[in-house]
Parts: C-alpha cells; sequence; structure tokens
C-alpha cells in the first residue's frame, strides 16, 4: 500500500506471545517471529497481550538482543483468576 499510494509512513509491528510456552499463536517463538517479519523497514517491532510483564520480559530481550529496530511492548494486566481478577 505505501508504494502504490507513494507514501512513507513509519510501521510499528507487534506479535503476541500467546502463553508460558513462550510461542505466538502460529508458534513461532519470539526469534522466529523476529525473522520471519525482517524483510520489512520498521519503527518498531514488539510484543502485546496475553502476558503480564514480568512475564514477556525474557521474550523482549531474545528480541531487542537481535534487532536495530526499536523495541515496543504492550503487556497486559497478566492472566485472570477463576474470579477474573488481575
Amino acid at each position: 500500500v505505501k508504494a502504490e499510494r507513494g507514501i512513507d509512513v513509519p510501521v510499528m509491528l507487534s506479535g503476541t506471545i500467546t502463553d508460558a510456552s513462550g510461542r505466538t499463536l502460529s508458534g513461532q517463538t519470539a526469534e522466529a517471529f523476529l525473522i520471519s517479519v525482517s524483510h520489512i523497514p520498521l519503527l518498531t517491532v514488539g510484543l502485546n497481550c496475553a502476558l503480564g510483564a514480568d512475564a514477556l520480559v525474557p521474550h523482549l530481550e531474545a528480541i531487542s538482543s537481535n534487532t536495530e529496530y526499536g523495541v515496543s511492548a504492550h503487556p497486559n494486566a497478566g492472566l485472570p483468576n477463576a474470579f477474573g481478577e488481575y
């Protein structure tokens, strides 16, 4: 779309680590996710949702140590308990 319209806008890309397995919805590790999107000129690459901040840190470290892009993080409040509390 950028090429078609002749515009240059920054792209921020974010994936999701779904649970304690440390994999995305498609089954990739954080490193594999980064490799699969590295051909795109990005402003930032990061992770969002599913895990709380503490659990997201190791996956963000894996990304940040392997890229020169900016790294973003958008964790949630963690996983809910049986009462719907975080």
